[in-house]
C-alpha cells in the first residue's frame, strides 16, 4: 500500500507560502537552494499534510487553459465552509485560488461523513 508522504508546489513568491499558511501550515523548514534567483525549499505542516514548497520566481506560470496533464487542484477538507459555497451530490463545496493560479478546493465534511473513497 502506498501513503501519501508530502505535496510539492512551486509557488513564484513569499506570497505564495503565506497563502498556505493561511489554510493552517506551520513552517517547519527552509533551505536556499540557489543565492542567485532566490530559490528556496519549504516544508510546511498541519499535523496531517506535509508541503515541499519550492519558491523559485524563475518557473512558468501555470496553464489554465488549455489544463495541462498532472495535477489538476488540491483539496482539503473542513467542518464548516461558510455561507459561500457550492453544492454537488458529495456535498458542499468552493474553490480559491493560490496567488499562482493553483485551484484549491475547498470540501465540507462532518466529523461523521465518511472521506471519499472510504468504504
Amino acid at each position: 500500500m502506498y501513503i501519501l508522504n508530502h505535496i510539492a508546489i512551486i509557488v513564484s513568491s513569499e506570497e505564495g507560502i503565506e497563502f498556505y499558511k493561511k489554510l493552517g501550515f506551520e513552517e517547519l523548514s527552509r533551505e536556499i537552494r540557489n543565492n542567485e534567483n532566490h530559490d528556496e525549499l519549504i516544508y510546511l505542516s498541519n499535523g496531517l499534510t506535509t508541503l515541499e514548497i519550492y519558491k523559485d520566481p524563475t518557473h512558468p506560470k501555470r496553464l489554465t487553459n488549455p489544463e495541462a496533464y498532472g495535477l489538476r487542484h488540491l483539496c482539503f477538507q473542513v467542518e464548516n465552509i461558510g455561507d459561500e459555497f457550492n453544492e454537488d451530490k458529495k456535498g458542499k463545496f468552493r474553490f480559491i485560488y493560490d496567488p499562482d493560479g493553483l485551484p484549491i478546493e475547498i470540501r465540507e465534511v462532518k466529523p461523521h461523513m465518511p472521506v471519499e473513497g472510504e468504504k
